[in-house]
């Protein structure tokens, strides 16, 4: 069977407001990906707590002035009204607690691998 008879008979309408946490080298390819390559995404956040990396962030998005914010803090980043989906980009060390807490806050989660480096972790996001 092929899986694309399972598939909607109309292509999206809706546009899914989705941050990324992490700024590394591909938490920057993500956010370009996802300004310049899907039309039904919008980038409304992202978040580190690398000075390096917030430098560039409030460059290239001009201080969170225009529509996407940057924010230092993931607690507070995963508060922002409207926020429907998180792209997690972080150190692996942190995929599994950041993805958890998306989660608790219903959104939806994209995370790099690994999921984490703990199987206890693992089998605490599969529980959700």
């Amino acid at each position: 069977m092929d899986s694309l008879q399972n598939m909607p008979p109309h292509a999206p309408t809706k546009t899914l407001n989705i941050a990324v946490v992490g700024l590394g080298r591909m938490g920057k390819r993500h956010v370009k990906t996802l300004l310049y390559r899907c039309p039904y995404a919008a980038l409304v956040a992202v978040c580190t707590n690398d000075e390096k990396e917030l430098s560039w962030a409030r460059e290239f998005f001009g201080n969170g002035e225009k529509a996407v914010k940057v924010f230092d803090d993931y607690d507070d980043m995963i508060k922002l009204s409207g926020l429907e989906a998180v792209w997690v980009s972080t150190s692996s060390n942190m995929h599994a607690p950041m993805t958890i807490k998306a989660i608790h806050k219903g959104l939806h989660v994209l995370c790099e691998k690994p999921l984490s480096q703990n199987l206890d972790e693992v089998n605490t996001r599969n529980a959700l």
